[in-house]
């Protein structure tokens, strides 16, 4: 506030000044306003990286099917491709390698997995 109040007294000393000389002056004060802190264009680029990071993370994962169980981290991977990619004549939801013994619904391939009659699908018996 000392800062109005120097600026007034500047002001209340120019217009005294001008009754004293008796000459028709015209005081013009102009205030600047100096912005603290971030603008406006600061905050917009802000928000349109964080748009551009959401729809960036939805398409990442989400996915080709109606639950998104597609996508880049998401996919069926081996067990969606058509491809009988072990080679045991059985491809995707029929190989017993996309099926887990505990869950004997179609689960994603599991690379490790050997044929051992436990968790065949449930269409190929025990």
């Amino acid at each position: 506030m000392a800062e109005d109040d120097a600026a007034q007294s500047a002001i209340a000393d120019a217009t005294s000044k001008t009754g004293t000389d008796g000459l028709d002056r015209k005081v013009t004060v102009e205030v600047v306003h100096k912005q603290e802190g971030w603008g406006a264009a600061a905050w917009t680029a802000i928000g349109m990286l964080l748009i551009v990071a959401v729809i960036g993370s939805w398409y990442m994962m989400s996915g080709d099917g109606p639950s998104g169980s597609g996508g880049l981290f998401g996919s069926d991977g081996n067990c969606g491709d058509g491809v009988d990619n072990d080679n045991d004549g059985r491809t995707d939801e029929a190989d017993g390698d996309c099926y887990d013994q505990v869950n004997p619904s179609f689960q994603g391939y599991k690379k490790g997995h050997s044929e051992d009659g436990r968790n065949d699908p449930p269409s190929e018996g025990a």
